[in-house]
């Protein structure tokens, strides 16, 4: 269609028009007051704002809430006052698929942390784990503190935190919390695991190894060491979002399950 000058001039107002829409109306307003006074960390204005009518789950850009922003800065009250009226601990971002929490522990504020986990222990594995890789004590007692980290979690913090001589504390902690090692497997048993798994929509493949009793995962660019459950079933000890449960058929391994979050994919051997 060829464009009239009318027609150009119409677009035009149309685009100069719905951001002036948007402008005018109040209740978009008072969010983008509400985002603008958790960045700088005012939770007087906070609460103003919200006292006004803000909306304390207004969605942002890839659907962040007001939350997000005040956990990935730091300010621990705004924090507790967004929780206090209403705010969802547990809201992802269309993006990234995290949640606030994830953003406080990125950028290391504990007290946030520990606020949201007060609301919501949904958080408390990853920080657990997070904890305990960086060394940072303070984040393993405040997910230890909530009474909700399961066993197998504990066992994949005590298998992370390993020999290290810096994290004997933590391991203590842990082991005091009830932490067990993970279960003894038959040597002869994980030499048999050891080969090539191939299978899935579109194909994928991953390679197991066996390197000082450990079996390990390669595959698509990375690798990661794998802590037994039992006997067939391993996971990564600092990611309980991926499970490999062995298959053996008449004394052979004939493939595996590689479950990561909700979908499990099954794997021949090929060699």
């Amino acid at each position: 269609m060829r464009l009239t000058r009318i027609t150009l001039a119409a677009l035009f107002a149309l685009a100069l028009a719905a951001p002036a829409a948007a402008q005018a109306d109040p209740k978009q307003a008072l969010d983008e007051q509400l985002y603008e006074a958790v960045r700088k960390g005012d939770a007087a204005e906070v609460r103003a704002v919200l006292d006004r009518g803000a909306d304390v789950n207004a969605k942002f850009r890839y659907g962040a809430t007001a939350l997000f922003k005040a956990a990935e800065r730091g300010h621990t009250e705004v924090v507790k006052l967004l929780i206090e009226r209403g705010a969802d601990v547990n809201v992802k971002d269309t993006f990234y698929g995290a949640t606030a929490i994830s953003w406080a522990l990125q950028k290391g504020h504990t007290g946030a942390v520990r606020a949201i986990l007060a609301k919501s222990a949904e958080g408390a594995d990853d920080v657990l784990l997070a904890g305990v890789d960086s060394g940072n004590m303070e984040l393993v007692t405040a997910a230890l503190d909530t009474g909700k980290v399961p066993a197998e979690t504990l066992t994949g913090a005590l298998v992370t935190a390993g020999s290290d001589e810096k994290k004997a504390p933590i391991v203590e902690v842990l082991k005091k919390a009830g932490a067990q090692p993970p279960p003894e497997v038959d040597a002869g048993a994980l030499r048999s695991y050891v080969g090539k798994y191939r299978g899935g929509e579109p194909a994928r493949e991953i390679n197991i190894t066996l390197k000082d009793g450990k079996l390990s995962l390669a595959g698509g660019g990375g690798s990661t060491t794998l802590m037994p459950l039992d006997q067939q079933t391993f996971r990564p000890p600092d990611f309980a979002g991926m499970r490999i449960t062995f298959k053996v058929e008449g004394g052979k391994v004939t493939g595996l399950d590689l479950k990561q979050g909700a979908n499990t994919t099954p794997l021949k051997r090929v060699d």
